[in-house]
C-alpha cells in the first residue's frame, strides 16, 4: 500500500504545477444569453433580389447598420467588419455578415455593390440590404433595439443620420445573442469565440 502511494506521488510530481493550477482555476465557457427574438423583415439585397430573414435561417450571422455616404463612423465599421470576415475565414468559423443601409434612398443595390468592392469584401458571406426606410427603421429600433433617427442631409453633422454602431450576433433561430462595440479592437476575439460556440451548439 505504501509503495502504491509513493508511485502515485511520483506520477503527480511529473505534472507541472502551473498546469495543475490552470486546471483548478479554469472556468467552463458561459452560455450566451438569448436576449431578444428578432422579427421578420423584407428588403432587397445587393444583387437586386428580394431578401427576407428566412434566408438566414440556420446561419449564425452578424448584423450591422450603416450607409455609404457616412463620413466617419461607417468607414471605420467597414474596416472592422472586414477584419471580422477575414478572421472568421481563417479560423473556419461559419459566420455570415448582414449590413442594413439606413440611407436606402441613395444606397441602391448598385451603390452597395460598389461600396463592398471598395472595401474588398467577400460577398459570398456578406449581404448588404436596402429598401423601404420604414422597414429598416422598424428592424433597427424594434428588432435590434438600436436607435435610428434623422434623414440624409449633407449639411448636417454625421450627414444627418444617427444610427447604432454596435454589431449584433444572431443565432440560427433568430435569437439575438450579443452586442459588440466596433470601437474596441479587443472585442474581435470575443465575438469570434461566441460565434464559434453558437456554431458548435
Amino acid at each position: 500500500m505504501i509503495a502504491g502511494r509513493r508511485s502515485t506521488l511520483q506520477t503527480l510530481s511529473l505534472i507541472p504545477f502551473s498546469h495543475l493550477l490552470l486546471t483548478a482555476c479554469e472556468k467552463p465557457v458561459e452560455k450566451l444569453p438569448s436576449l431578444v427574438r428578432l422579427g421578420g423583415f423584407r428588403l432587397t439585397d445587393h444583387t437586386g433580389k428580394e431578401f427576407t430573414q428566412q434566408k438566414l435561417k440556420g446561419k449564425i450571422w452578424l448584423a450591422s447598420f450603416m450607409f455609404t455616404r457616412c463620413p466617419s463612423t461607417c468607414p471605420r465599421m467597414m474596416r472592422y467588419l472586414k477584419k471580422v470576415q477575414d478572421a472568421a475565414k481563417k479560423r473556419n468559423v461559419a459566420l455570415h455578415l448582414v449590413t442594413f443601409s439606413v440611407d436606402p434612398e441613395n444606397d441602391t443595390p448598385e451603390v452597395l455593390r460598389a461600396f463592398a468592392q471598395k472595401f474588398d469584401v467577400d460577398l459570398d458571406t456578406w449581404t448588404f440590404l436596402t429598401g423601404d426606410i420604414d422597414v429598416v427603421k422598424k428592424t433597427s429600433v424594434e428588432g435590434f433595439k438600436m436607435s435610428l433617427e434623422g434623414q440624409a442631409n449633407p449639411e448636417a453633422e454625421g450627414f444627418g443620420i444617427l444610427h447604432g454602431s454596435h454589431l449584433v450576433l444572431v443565432d440560427s433561430q433568430f435569437q439575438i445573442r450579443g452586442y459588440y462595440p466596433t470601437k474596441e479592437e479587443t472585442t474581435l476575439a470575443r465575438l469570434l469565440k461566441d460565434a464559434e460556440a453558437l456554431a458548435r451548439s
